[in-house]
């Protein structure tokens, strides 16, 4: 429920619901070796634009491709991303016969797990290093699973024609911990939190019972509070933290969100989440305990009136969490 609610906004055709390549013939030192090659219509894609933008496709059109292919049109630095990592990317669209842009995605975070992307996107991220632009031409019918390319609803597009996709590869984002590696709760220097605030009491597991103040009115801005200051590493922007968290609505007492109730930490990206959460976790030490009280404000780090009305909450509600820091790995 934390998560900032992000939309891709590639047509639902093109992406894998959520249950939740070139490498060109000549592969860079480190590269997977399996990665997608590249073909007559990948190498053929010129574009203008600046790194991370929208691009104009300058290439000479029709451009064709019979199956998946990926050439790298800008080298990149650094190692491939690792399995469980992912980049933050800006992708263009671009319909392979008229030069037409289909879709712009402006920078968003794309992980190198196949079960969370489509194929063509999967393979680009895979074989991919920070400052790479990289060129993936497909058929249409590709990304529509065997279907016309008409199915998919983009304007223009006909049957036969091909997607030309050029991914510009701005950040690489961190890997990930095994549980092995985790704390199993918050542990270090207990603090008293300010007056006001919610009580935490403790299970001898860490799981914490969160208590709301009697007569005490919801702030009305962003409130945080160290309750047990960790001792690990500290938490910076961009870093992947792995959180056990409670979240309860201030003014019924009632949870609506834990990993605890999961039974297994949570993981993120501080510049994913809601505000109430980046602002409660970046400068933190890995060990610390931290009481987050979130307005339902966007400016204040919640999700919004709107939103938490979707979400099934009221449009002022005020959300508390507690959140131990088990572990971080820092953006590359």
């Amino acid at each position: 429920m934390f998560v900032k609610r992000l939309s891709l906004l590639i047509p639902a055709a093109l992406v894998l619901p959520l249950a939740l390549a070139g490498c060109t013939a000549q592969a860079a030192p480190g590269m997977p070796k399996d990665c997608t090659p590249a073909g007559d219509a990948s190498k053929s894609v010129q574009v203008e634009g600046d790194f991370g933008k929208t691009l104009k496709l300058t290439s000479k059109t029709p451009l064709k491709a019979k199956e998946l292919e990926r050439s790298v049109l800008i080298e990149g630095k650094g190692d491939t991303t690792a399995k469980g990592g992912g980049v933050s990317a800006a992708v263009t669209l671009f319909n392979g016969r008229t030069g037409k842009v289909v879709q712009a995605i402006p920078e968003t975070p794309l992980m190198n797990d196949a079960q969370q992307l489509p194929n063509w996107a999967y393979q680009a991220v895979r074989c991919s290093v920070k400052g790479q632009r990289v060129a993936m031409a497909m058929p249409a019918s590709d990304l529509a699973n065997g279907q016309p390319a008409s199915s998919l609803g983009i304007p223009d597009l006909k049957d036969g024609d091909s997607i030309l996709a050029v991914i510009d590869v701005t950040k690489q984002q961190p890997g990930t911990l095994s549980e092995s590696k985790l704390l199993k709760k918050a542990e270090g220097t207990a603090k008293k939190a300010p007056e006001g605030f919610p009580t935490v009491k403790l299970a001898e597991n860490g799981e914490p019972t969160i208590t709301i103040p009697k007569g005490v009115k919801p702030p009305t801005t962003l409130k945080t509070a160290t309750v047990i200051e960790g001792k690990g590493e500290t938490v910076k922007p961009g870093d992947r933290v792995y959180v056990n968290y409670r979240g309860v609505i201030w003014s019924t007492g009632k949870e609506f969100d834990s990993s605890w109730s999961r039974g297994k930490p949570a993981d993120f990206l501080t510049t994913g989440v809601i505000g109430g959460f980046q602002k409660a976790l970046e400068g933190q030490k890995v060990g610390s305990q931290i009481i987050s009280v979130v307005p339902a404000a966007l400016d204040q780090g919640g999700y919004g009136p709107q939103k938490l009305q979707e979400m099934g909450h009221k449009p002022d509600d005020v959300m508390v969490f507690v959140l131990d820091i088990l572990g971080t790995v820092h953006e590359k």
